[in-house]
């Protein structure tokens, strides 16, 4: 009886365990920043689901790329000198995927160092859409590239919480402000606005997305699983797989689903 006691308080410490390093690794990951059609996109072929014959997906690589930049602290500490943008360790298909990019559309190499892609002439390209910190809401003069700018922060920045319902986070940047102003261009009357006074400042938008702007995310899906992937393999002291990370998720995310569901 003693052993078979011993056994079900050490099962019950292991899922202990097991719960606390998933709630653990949840919470850094809020902290760190949620048949097949072939679409052409300007520069690039993506793989993608079709969403409606009547929408057509074009994207304008300019914004898509000024949407994936990190705007942690402001464009100004990101982008000194050459600097391109920065990325974490774990963002490494995104570099690939922005490398390729700018290649094949601006003809431009882009020199990696210190997690960093150096470019004078794709800094400056960049840095043309700001005043300071802010970004330039003038310059977004048509609904393509609003919506190939939500498209690359919703690539590096966003997670898809149901079928119909998205969420962006960013952190300490002021990014989250055209976001908001760009789905309420494109059509999204559901949004849901949440600031987290964490260090860093998290803000965190949900929408109900439309037809348009689903199809749009749907081109950039597989190179975002791949983001993921690499994200989750980062935190290696955390032993979680890729369903009980989903599983938790999706536990989290019914308090948001319900709110839209109340709307």
């Amino acid at each position: 009886v003693s052993r078979q006691f011993g056994r079900t308080q050490k099962k019950r410490r292991n899922m202990k365990i097991k719960i606390l390093l998933l709630a653990l690794f949840l919470f850094i990951s809020n902290i760190i920043f949620s048949q097949i059609q072939e679409k052409k996109i300007t520069g690039v072929t993506i793989n993608s689901q079709k969403v409606k014959d009547s929408i057509i997906v074009k994207t304008d690589n300019t914004f898509f790329l000024l949407g994936t930049l990190n705007d942690y602290m402001g464009r100004k500490w990101v982008a000194k000198g050459e600097v391109f943008d920065r990325y974490y360790p774990f963002e490494k298909p995104l570099m690939k995927f922005v490398d390729s990019i700018v290649k094949k559309e601006f003809k431009t190499v882009l020199i990696e160092k210190d997690n960093c892609f150096n470019s004078e002439e794709m800094a400056k390209k960049m840095n043309s859409f700001y005043v300071e910190n802010d970004l330039i809401d003038s310059l977004f003069t048509t609904k393509e590239k609003k919506a190939s700018f939500l498209l690359g922060t919703y690539y590096r920045y966003g997670e898809k919480v149901n079928e119909n319902i998205y969420k962006i986070q960013i952190a300490n940047s002021h990014k989250h402000i055209e976001i908001h102003q760009i789905l309420i261009s494109l059509g999204c009357k559901n949004i849901y606005y949440k600031r987290l006074q964490n260090i860093p400042i998290q803000n965190i938008i949900y929408f109900e997305s439309n037809d348009l702007i689903k199809a749009y995310f749907e081109t950039i899906e597989s190179e975002k699983e791949k983001l993921f992937d690499s994200r989750l393999k980062s935190f290696r002291s955390v032993k979680l797989s890729k369903e009980e990370y989903l599983k938790e998720k999706s536990k989290q995310n019914k308090n948001i689903i319900e709110i839209f569901e109340n709307k």
